[in-house]
C-alpha cells in the first residue's frame, strides 16, 4: 500500500487507521500489464492476529539453484524504433547474450527465438552484415516493433539464462502528458 497510487478500495477503515500491520508475504505473483508490459508484483499478505507472534511460524523457502542471468538494455534509436528497419545491435549484447555466429558463412545469420515476458515467442533473424560490419535484427524486427508500440527512447533488454534460454523485455521511457490549461 506504501507505494500504490491510490488506497485500495476495499479494506477496512480500521487497517488503514494503524501505520503498520504486522504480516507475512503468503504469495508473490510476477505480472505483466497485457497493454504496456509493464512488470509488477502481487504480493500476498497475512495479517498476523497475535503481534507478539514468533516469526518462526513462518515458512521461509530459499531458492538457489545456482542460475545467473546475463541481460542488456539498449534505449531505441529513431532508426531502431522505424517499425520498416532493423534494430541495431551492439556488439557486447550480440556476444553475451545471443549463440556464437558461424563467421564462415556469407553473410552470417542466424534465426532466434526470444520469449517476452507474457510468454509469446517473437521470431528474430540475427546478421551480421553492412560497412563496416555490425550485428543487426532484421527480419521480425518490426514485427516486434509494431507488436510492443515501440517509440524511440523506449529501451529494449534481452536476458539470457544459464541454461541458454533467452528472454526480451521492455522499458517504456517516461512520457510527459503537457497540462491542459484552464
Amino acid at each position: 500500500m506504501d507505494q500504490a497510487s491510490s488506497l485500495p478500495n476495499n479494506l477496512s477503515p480500521q487497517l488503514l487507521s494503524r501505520p503498520y500491520i504486522l504480516c507475512t508475504v503468503s504469495g508473490v505473483h510476477f505480472l505483466a500489464d497485457p497493454k504496456t508490459d509493464e512488470v509488477f508484483a502481487k504480493l500476498f499478505l497475512q495479517p498476523l492476529n497475535d503481534f507478539t507472534a514468533v516469526f518462526s511460524r513462518a515458512v521461509i523457502q530459499e531458492v538457489d539453484d545456482g542460475e545467473r542471468i546475463s541481460s542488456f538494455a539498449k534505449i531505441l534509436t529513431p532508426s531502431d524504433a522505424n517499425n520498416g528497419g532493423g534494430f541495431s545491435v551492439p556488439r557486447f549484447c550480440a556476444d553475451s547474450i545471443f549463440p556464437p555466429l558461424d563467421y564462415t558463412m556469407d553473410p552470417p545469420f542466424q534465426s532466434l527465438s526470444i520469449t517476452d515476458v507474457h510468454g509469446l515467442t517473437w521470431e528474430f533473424r540475427h546478421i551480421y552484415r553492412g560497412t563496416p560490419r555490425r550485428h543487426l535484427l532484421t527480419t521480425g524486427w518490426s514485427r516486434f516493433v509494431n507488436g510492443k508500440k515501440l517509440v524511440a527512447g523506449d529501451s529494449v533488454v534481452f536476458m539470457k539464462n544459464t541454461r541458454g534460454a533467452m528472454f526480451v523485455g521492455i522499458r517504456r521511457a517516461v512520457r510527459f502528458v503537457p497540462a491542459r490549461s484552464c
